[in-house]
């Protein structure tokens, strides 16, 4: 099986260690030159530089991507869209695949556009994570990171609001299988329900920073994994 990742980023190349034939598909036209078996858009503009440049991230996250997906379509390319938990507006938590869309931030909106042009094609998997983190993956946690890596020796975390956080590296994994699966539709790929707070101390006991709670504004954007470990999947993260 031939499949083509978007760019050469952290996420696309940490997928690829679980797979045999992968290249990288960077145009339209790549895509029809190479007719991969599956194409992973992998290529965004990520959470904190698409609520500050929306017109970067329409383009990218929307436009691009749903280009590279109509040429995916003209050669029988199954199109994997990883999308995110910020589809959703965080008032109930525990949202299932099928739960109602409503993005509070550009990022969200550019993923669900994204989203909706690629699944009107047909022949796709739209996985949506959890809250992905790393030591240097551009997520919702990232700031934090950066906040520490710059010498902050002490950072604030919401204690009122709730993620599913999952490793990069556990995220890559599951796709991978769902890939080799030849599983379709859309599937919610997160790890338990945690407080920012909880994944901040982890972060911080790496790094040797001190977390400091603060009660804010009450969100949850947990997901319901039931489709996840109704296919087998048991997340460790």
């Amino acid at each position: 099986m031939l499949v083509g990742v978007t760019d050469e980023g952290e996420l696309a190349r940490s997928i690829a260690k679980y797979l045999k034939q992968v290249i990288i598909i960077d145009s339209p036209q790549r895509v029809i030159k190479e007719r991969p078996n599956v194409v992973i858009h992998t290529f965004e503009v990520p959470y904190d530089e698409a609520n500050r440049n929306p017109s970067a991230a329409w383009n990218i996250n929307t436009w691009y991507s749903i280009n590279v997906a109509r040429s995916a379509h003209k050669v029988n390319s199954t199109n994997v869209f990883l999308s995110t938990f910020m589809v959703f507006d965080g008032k109930k938590g525990y949202y299932t695949e099928t739960s109602t869309l409503n993005p509070l931030n550009y990022y969200g909106l550019s993923k669900l556009a994204g989203e909706s042009g690629i699944m009107a094609l047909g022949n796709y998997l739209v996985v949506r994570f959890g809250a992905l983190y790393s030591t240097t993956y551009r997520g919702i946690f990232y700031p934090f990171v950066k906040g520490i890596l710059r010498g902050r020796r002490v950072i604030k975390c919401n204690s009122n609001f709730y993620v599913s956080p999952i490793t990069v590296e556990e995220a890559s994994e599951i796709v991978s299988s769902l890939i080799k699966r030849g599983i379709k539709g859309v599937v919610n790929v997160g790890g338990k329900r945690k407080s920012m707070v909880e994944v901040c101390e982890q972060l911080g006991d790496m790094f040797n920073a001190k977390v400091v709670p603060f009660e804010g504004k009450y969100y949850d954007f947990s997901l319901d994994d039931w489709l996840l470990r109704g296919l087998g999947f048991t997340v460790r993260s």
